[in-house]
């Protein structure tokens, strides 16, 4: 579907592109989509184009280092209670008071923290792929060793690559190796050359390919690698701000219990954003259904229509 994009300067000097599709009457509900990483809005066309045929409204903003939204070079400008303040004024603006927050990936973090900052605000939170996990401060290190012991590889090895300073033209230099990596119709290969430590810029610098999955139309990959091409450094910003920790100053203090609704769906063939690192969420959630799909990390894109009637099934039972 093609998207009519809108710009909106949430505070001065800073602006967020949209696509924002009203719902047709008072009592259908707004989705608030957030994207994760390396993705846009775009990566919520088949969501947007099925909800909005049923009448809710759906809200997607390309999210900081995404587009045409606000996108410094500046890892300290990354900070998730100002991108929280960010879409509220876009809310405000769009006169739009309580939404369904949907976060897949990166975005489940913005997601997270628009439940915890502004209850009030929220309706019900959808986590595509990244659970819940309470705000805490990160060891990196630790958490390579961790994983190496529990699961047998550092699920977030690449991490290591994305903070270095020459990961962005490393990337932008190979672009369809990249690709192809992410989206590879093998869910195997990540677990091999895109999570542990080293292995994807040795895969970008060989320039590797592999066969991408057939969901990725040629339409979408090129899409995806325009969006690639107009700066890598702002997206891996997202990393870098979370390995130096610069959101535990705002969050010590947060209450970690989310008191909505919470609905979230799982790859079981992710080897990235592995299942049983969430099994602990359910402590934190008053109300929490799990939905485990037979597929890789990019859920809304592999398994459109079980995510798509997932979240209505799960609308109509919360009421």
């Amino acid at each position: 579907m093609m998207f009519k994009t809108q710009n909106y300067e949430v505070t001065k000097g800073i602006n967020y592109e949209y696509v924002y599709v009203q719902a047709n009457n008072d009592l259908k509900p707004t989705f608030l989509f957030l994207h994760g990483f390396p993705s846009t809005f775009y990566s919520w066309r088949h969501q947007i184009k099925y909800f909005s045929e049923q009448g809710y409204g759906c809200l997607a903003p390309n999210l900081m280092g995404y587009g045409k939204t606000y996108s410094p070079l500046n890892k300290d400008e990354y900070k998730l209670k100002s991108m929280v303040t960010h879409l509220i004024a876009l809310l405000n603006h769009l006169h739009l008071n309580k939404v369904i927050v949907v976060g897949h990936d990166w975005g489940t973090a913005p997601a997270i923290r628009f439940v915890l900052y502004n209850p009030e605000r929220t309706l019900s939170l959808v986590l595509i792929s990244v659970g819940y996990r309470p705000p805490a401060k990160m060891d990196l290190d630790q958490v390579l060793e961790t994983s190496k012991k529990i699961l047998g590889y550092e699920n977030f090895g690449y991490w290591k690559f994305f903070e270095s300073d020459d990961a962005a033209t490393i990337i932008e230099n190979n672009v369809d190796s990249f690709i192809d990596l992410l989206f590879s119709n093998n869910s195997g290969e990540k677990k091999i050359n895109f999570a542990p430590v080293g292995k994807i810029q040795e895969w970008l610098m060989n320039g590797q390919r592999t066969i991408r999955a057939s969901y990725m139309t040629e339409d979408d990959y090129a899409n995806f690698r325009e969006n690639l091409l107009e700066g890598m450094q702002p997206k891996l910003n997202w990393y870098k701000a979370a390995i130096e920790n610069i959101n535990w100053d705002d969050e010590k203090n947060l209450d970690p219990i989310i008191k909505c609704p919470v609905l979230f769906f799982t790859g079981t063939k992710d080897s990235v954003c592995v299942t049983a690192l969430f099994a602990g969420q359910k402590q934190y959630i008053a109300d929490l259904e799990v939905v485990e799909l037979e597929a890789g990390h990019w859920l809304m894109e592999e398994k459109p229509n079980e995510i798509n009637q997932g979240i209505e099934h799960w609308i109509k039972r919360i009421g």
